[in-house]
């Protein structure tokens, strides 16, 4: 006979072993990537190595940072997983389904077949805006939707973004570090770039100030594929500023005055 008190323990330890794994897996890709960065793009291999030996203090700080905000968004998923998870075999008991059904729920929910949804609708969160003059800001925005995705894809997705925001903290640390504080937007100008993103390639920002800490920001916005190129202030080595407008121009960047945003002309 089934049993909810033990298939709840069952769920709970699960989803922690799941975490455990997950936990070793981030700090290894971070650190990886984050070094990756550093060294602007070299390939590093290995299956058990201390990829932070040679890190300064503030280096290994950044990156348990982001290990615990990693782990942080991945433990939130997993609480709304559970929770649904609950609810539906619950409701499935109730309504009298039989174990097997049960069983093939959870295999649904665990191969990807089934989706869990989370309900953040009405909760607050922070986006980049960049308005006609390119000037980038924060601003408050309310989520209308609900959001949903398969166990496997969420993993996949918080591994592309985890890897992708370490790769471009290690950049934006050994830049400091080689004294080039300034450094251009760069990355594909294709039709499926955020507007905003493609408004701002090409523009130069400075390490350690608002709007530079903003266009970071937009590196690490998900699935995003651009990344910081240093800037030397030299013409025989950056790109013209009419080099970047051509690109913008090619992909059909327009400011709508209408919705004060930037769009692209499809």
């Amino acid at each position: 006979m089934f049993s909810l008190d033990e298939f709840k323990k069952e769920l709970k330890k699960t989803f922690k072993t799941i975490n455990k794994s997950a936990a070793y897996a981030l700090n290894l890709q971070i650190a990886i990537n984050f070094v990756a960065g550093m060294t602007a793009g070299e390939k590093h291999k290995s299956s058990e190595p201390d990829e932070q030996e040679g890190l300064t203090t503030e280096q290994k700080e950044e990156i348990a940072v982001l290990v615990a905000l990693f782990l942080g968004y991945l433990s939130a998923f997993n609480d709304a997983a559970q929770k649904q998870i609950l609810s539906k075999v619950t409701e499935m008991i109730d309504s009298g389904s039989q174990e097997q059904e049960i069983k093939q729920y959870l295999d649904d929910i665990f191969t990807g077949k089934e989706t869990i949804i989370i309900d953040n609708r009405g909760k607050e969160r922070k986006e980049i805006y960049v308005d006609k003059d390119l000037k980038l800001s924060e601003v408050t925005k309310t989520i209308e939707n609900t959001y949903s995705t398969t166990i496997g894809s969420y993993v996949a997705l918080l591994g592309e973004n985890a890897a992708h925001t370490s790769y471009e903290r290690g950049r934006k640390s050994q830049n400091i570090i080689d004294n080039y504080l300034d450094w251009v937007f760069v990355g594909p100008a294709d039709e499926i770039t955020r507007p905003w993103h493609l408004a701002i390639i090409g523009e130069v920002f400075t390490y350690n100030t608002d709007q530079s800490e903003y266009a970071q920001h937009c590196l690490e916005e998900s699935r995003c594929r651009h990344w910081a190129e240093r800037y030397f202030n030299d013409s025989s080595k950056d790109k013209s500023p009419e080099h970047w407008q051509k690109i913008k121009d090619d992909a059909g960047l327009e400011w709508s005055e209408t919705f004060k945003k930037w769009t692209i002309k499809t």
